[in-house]
C-alpha cells in the first residue's frame, strides 16, 4: 500500500505512478503548483490577462453593463 502525498491516507494500488488518495488531493496540490508558478511568474500572468483582456473587450463591456443593470433594478426593487 502507498500513502497519498497530501494527506496521508492509504492508497489502493490501482497504478504504481499514482500519488494521491482522491481527485480532491489532487486538485489541491495542482491549485497549490498553479498559484506558486502564478506568483512566480506575475509579469506572464499580466501579460496574458491583458492581451485576453483586449481580445475580449466587447464581452468584458457587456458584462459590465448588465451588471449594472442588475444592480439598478435590485436597488429598484428594494425601494419600491
Amino acid at each position: 500500500m502507498k500513502i497519498c502525498q497530501l494527506c496521508g491516507k492509504a492508497i489502493e494500488l490501482e497504478s504504481r505512478a499514482r500519488k494521491y488518495c482522491s481527485q480532491e488531493c489532487r486538485k489541491r496540490v495542482k491549485y497549490e503548483k498553479d498559484r506558486a508558478w502564478a506568483k512566480a511568474n506575475s509579469d506572464k500572468v499580466t501579460a496574458y490577462a491583458r492581451k485576453w483582456y483586449e481580445d475580449n473587450r466587447e464581452l468584458m463591456q457587456q458584462q459590465g453593463r448588465d451588471n449594472y443593470r442588475m444592480k439598478c433594478l435590485a436597488k429598484m426593487k428594494g425601494e419600491g
